[in-house]
């Protein structure tokens, strides 16, 4: 099984890790790791590091999921993963990325099927979703009525 890590700025990684669980049930080898503004980077950077150690003994892989590119927990995330094998980060997470790839890591067959499948998932699920409008004619028919 491959563990996850969810990581982001202020309660990003609490909330979206919530509605996960809310919608999935608990998650088994899921950890969020909340990059918080009364939290230092070298405490930040530990934790990141230790939930990395923990996850690392008990999964095949580890995949650290983070709010943004380029931000502090991404990062962050990066430089505390260069030290583990098997330890890989994305950036730009979503709702469905996180809700099929929890589902896509007991069956992957390597961290980097995992990722491939992950990043489909996620661009999937961002859409343009938009009502039908009516016509005119529909407007004007259903405003006559009989």
């Amino acid at each position: 099984m491959i563990g996850c890590i969810l990581t982001g700025h202020g309660d990003f990684a609490r909330g979206l890790g919530g509605a996960l669980e809310m919608i999935a049930g608990q998650q088994e080898n899921f950890e969020t790791v909340c990059f918080l503004e009364e939290k230092s980077l070298e405490v930040f950077a530990d934790d990141m590091r230790n939930v990395i150690s923990k996850l690392r003994q008990k999964c095949t892989g580890v995949i650290i999921l983070s709010d943004l590119l380029g931000g502090t927990p991404f990062r962050t995330a990066m430089l505390e993963a260069q030290d583990f094998d098997d330890v890989e980060v994305m950036a730009g997470t979503n709702l469905p990325l996180l809700l099929e790839s929890m589902v896509l890591r007991y069956s992957a067959e390597s961290l980097a099927d995992f990722i491939e499948l992950a990043l489909e998932a996620g661009k999937t699920g961002l859409v343009h979703a938009q009502l039908p409008q009516e016509t005119e004619a529909q407007a004007f028919d259903e405003e006559e009525g009989i």
